[in-house]
């Protein structure tokens, strides 16, 4: 798929208005001058401007061209589909985390993106297996982050 920048633009100046708009009444207990709203006001700022250049060189780019135009490899099913997999498998981790853990959650979600992608089986099932072992480690040992243990929670580290 292919955006001209003018639409892509119109977009970022968008997402900068809402951040903006989110951030301007952030309470500030502390009473300093410059409160937790500051940071993402000023990035909302710098993205605006740079939202606006983008938007700027590609209205002038246009020509009478289509803003969104779909790419060749756009137009197969096969191709929807495995796009289509990548917000099924966040839904499917929200719905089930809990109930499986994350232990069992990711590797069955990595093997399915993998092998949707080409990759061969039991290259596919190693990937996942330590894929999801080492985010796991990261989270649990290094970050402190408390990830969901399911059925595995007596085997718990």
């Amino acid at each position: 798929m292919k955006f001209n920048d003018l639409f892509g633009g119109l977009v970022f100046l968008a997402l900068a208005g809402l951040v903006a708009f989110a951030s301007w009444n952030l309470p500030n207990p502390s009473q300093q001058p410059l409160g937790p709203s500051a940071f993402p006001l000023i990035l909302s700022g710098l993205l605006a401007l740079c939202a606006a250049i983008l938007a700027v060189g590609g209205a002038r780019a246009t020509q009478g061209g289509p803003l969104i135009g779909l790419a060749d490899w756009a137009r197969s099913g096969s191709a929807l589909a495995r796009l289509l997999l990548v917000p099924a498998a966040v839904i499917f981790y929200m719905l089930f985390a809990e109930t499986l853990g994350f232990l069992v959650c990711a590797p069955l979600i990595l093997v399915v993106l993998f092998l949707a992608g080409g990759t061969k089986p039991l290259l596919a099932i190693g990937l996942s297996l330590a894929a999801a072992l080492v985010i796991h480690s990261i989270f649990y040992l290094a970050l402190g982050v408390q990830l969901p243990w399911g059925p595995l929670e007596p085997l718990r580290w």
